[in-house]
């Protein structure tokens, strides 16, 4: 048993390329280790900006000897009349690296095939090492790569050194014209990068720490959150916690120290998110708030230098956020020096999309469904003027100052709602402004006012149709407007609020608005139906509804969703129970019979004979007027009730009656009967879909 060590030394590598680099480097041994039979005591893979590396302690120093059986090509192409190899088998020899004495005839049921049973010796872990690594290098996978020298390999930044230890011993080998070695690089930042020997995989990190870098990313990131812990930034102020940053942060510093620096106080007159988002998203620095949750002045970073030297970085780090922050201040009074409304005339000159015209366009497009909206809702007078008047200012903050620069672009709708604020706008108007973006992505909230919801809906339904209404429909991972996650809030928001109208009716409405503006596909309408109807399905899962209990729904169309959610609720209630499984098996009976059934004739009670089909025929009647009474008041536990119940009279029919019978006449009465009975089952659900275990003992 030896220990193995690999160090990929490489220039800073971007945080977000770090982690998937680091599993995949793990999830490669561990198949190598399948493939080949070797076993070892355990690996860990870790990383810090500089580097990636595996250990593997206690890995087998040889290969065990594998049993080798495979099949190949059949007998009768694989030897001539002449009883000499054909290529068939000669290739399957080559490939296996074996010899033709080797070889055996496997009589299975599908034929007589050649084969091959034979030891393969084991080859030294060494060898398997070795021609493992340029692999795995070459395969790293960053979502961005550069090529940098003659080499030609492609990773995220250039390959500067590599130290492969086999136990004591260097394995040599070259990767990206750089040779192996037995020795790592220390803290750059604080002088001590220089080759520093490694004796043996298990003195690594140990040179490393000596030097400056805690390379074990679990350990760094302890060290990190102790620092923040013990910065003290005085007056009974303390850090705001923020573990996505923290998990950034840990992949840009090797050696991390807090130290507690400041700004003008002069610069909180700002809005808050204003600062914060210049300091930790900007600068990847903690803001510092007081025991009420009021923003200081103070902020504290994590410095990869010297900590004797933690005065001097911190007057450099002070200089670089003051000169952001004094820019945010500019940019915030230039921009407020005007009303709001006095940015709409430049929404002409952004271009949403090429087809879909402006972002004027746009804006003019979400006024009109939030209207619309407001009108299906009953919405008073002035809360449907507010939503108006939000729908017209919801772009508006696009093209100010602040959010021209660049620096400030997640801040979409916040910048909106402050410039609002500040213009003298109803409060609601700039809440609206501020909540229609929302929800933002999967962990975000959604708008908690009417109006934001409104004007939410208005704007991503817009995207939604207009796009896809153009025929670029999303596929695969390729969704540059973010139509899905559009979608997505689309039909949460409006589950989430209880709205009851008809949704298919408002995406009548928006693609007609987008017909003003473009010409769209010939499918647009369906394939816009079709989108909704994948992100109801999705939110149903959600839910956590059953795969059958929402296929069952699936036939309904895209009209009351509160309604749909409720209806899905209430069957999920219902299906483990035995009387409604039972119904369900009747049921199926009912669809089978119907599935291929055309030219269905007309009901004629005269022709019902069989007391069991008069009697599924009239309580068919009261059935509908239950079903109608239930829906109407969105009661669908009593609706499904009802079905139930008729369920007994659908047993009695099939126990007494042959509907497939002799009679044309009377074998297409009781299929127009079914059918009848099937009309007012689809009315609830198709519960056809339901899946009920083989082993149903009603059944």
């Amino acid at each position: 048993m030896r220990d193995f060590l690999l160090e990929i030394g490489i220039e800073e590598v971007p945080a977000p390329h770090i982690k998937p680099a680091v599993d995949f480097i793990l999830a490669s041994f561990g198949k190598l280790a399948r493939e080949t039979g070797l076993e070892y005591l355990e690996a860990l893979a870790s990383s810090t900006p500089r580097r990636f590396f595996l250990i593997v302690r206690q890995l087998q120093e040889t290969q065990p000897d594998l049993e080798v059986k495979k099949t190949g090509p059949a007998v009768k192409i694989a030897y001539g009349q002449d009883g000499n190899l054909l290529p068939a088998a000669l290739g399957f020899l080559r490939k296996n690296n074996a010899q033709a004495q080797d070889l055996y005839t496997e009589t299975t049921e599908k034929g007589e095939f050649i084969a091959l049973n034979y030891t393969q010796a084991g080859k030294a872990t060494a060898d398997i090492l070795t021609e493992w690594i340029p692999g795995l290098i070459e395969s790293l996978p960053f979502p961005k790569t550069m090529i940098w020298n003659s080499s030609r390999l492609a990773l995220s930044r250039p390959l500067r050194w590599l130290c492969v230890l086999w136990g004591s011993d260097v394995l040599e080998l070259e990767s990206g014209g750089v040779k192996s070695a037995g020795f790592t690089f220390g803290n750059r930042w604080l002088g001590l990068d220089k080759a520093l020997p490694v004796s043996a995989p298990d003195v690594y990190l140990e040179v490393l720490e000596a030097n400056a870098v805690i390379a074990d990313r679990q350990a760094r990131r302890n060290r990190l959150v102790a620092e923040l812990a013990a910065a003290d930034p005085g007056c009974g102020l303390n850090v705001i916690p923020d573990e996505r940053l923290t998990d950034t942060v840990v992949d840009l510093v090797e050696h991390p120290t807090a130290v507690v620096a400041s700004f003008n106080p002069e610069i909180l007159s700002l809005p808050e998110k204003i600062i914060t988002s210049t300091i930790s998203q900007n600068q990847k620095y903690y803001s510092v708030q007081d025991a009420a949750g009021r923003l200081s002045n103070k902020f504290v970073f994590i410095s990869n230098g010297d900590p004797q030297c933690s005065e001097l970085i911190r007057k450099g780090n002070e200089k670089v956020v003051a000169a952001r922050l004094a820019d945010a201040l500019w940019y915030f009074q230039e921009d407020t020096s005007r009303p709001l409304e006095r940015f709409l005339p430049h929404l002409d000159e952004v271009v949403f999309q090429s087809k879909l015209g402006t972002m004027a366009d746009k804006t003019a497009r979400i006024g009109a469904i939030a209207r619309q909206i407001c009108e299906n809702l009953a919405f008073d007078e002035k809360t449907t003027t507010l939503a108006e008047r939000a729908a017209l200012l919801c772009k508006a903050d696009l093209v100010t100052t602040m959010l021209g620069e660049k620096e400030f672009t997640k801040l979409q709708g916040y910048i909106g709602k402050q410039y609002a604020l500040a213009s003298g706008e109803d409060g609601q108007v700039a809440e609206a402004i501020y909540e229609h973006y929302q929800p933002r992505g999967t962990n975000d909230g959604l708008p908690q006012t009417p109006i934001g919801a409104v004007i939410a809906v208005a704007d991503k339904l817009d995207s939604v149709c207009g796009i896809i209404g153009i025929g670029q429909v999303p596929t695969g991972s390729a969704d540059p407007f973010a139509l899905r996650r559009a979608a997505n809030g689309v039909v949460q928001i409006i589950v989430e609020r209880g709205w009851n109208f008809d949704f298919s009716s408002l995406i009548d409405f928006a693609l007609k608005l987008e017909r003003q503006q473009a010409e769209l596909a010939p499918r647009a309408w369906e394939d816009v139906q079709a989108f909704f109807r994948q992100r109801v399905e999705w939110l149903l899962r959600q839910l956590g509804l059953d795969y059958d209990v929402i296929d069952s729904l699936m036939h309904l169309a895209l009209g009351d969703l509160p309604d749909l959610k409720l209806r899905g609720l209430a069957l999920q209630s219902f299906r483990t129970r035995e009387d409604f499984l039972r119904l369900v098996i009747g049921f199926k009976r009912v669809a089978n019979i119907m599935e291929k059934e055309q030219d269905i004739p007309v009901l004629n009670p005269s022709l019902l004979v069989e007391e069991e089909e008069k009697a599924l025929h009239a309580s068919l009647q009261d059935l509908r007027g239950d079903l109608s009474a239930a829906l109407a008041q969105g009661d669908h536990p009593r609706a499904i009730a009802s079905l139930v119940a008729y369920g007994s009279s659908i047993d009695s029919f099939f126990d007494a009656v042959l509907v497939n019978c002799e009679d044309p006449a009377l074998r297409g009465n009781r299929h127009a009967l079914m059918q009848a009975v099937k009309s007012e089952f689809l009315r609830v659900a198709d519960i056809s879909r339901i899946v009920i275990d083989n082993e149903y003992i009603g059944a």
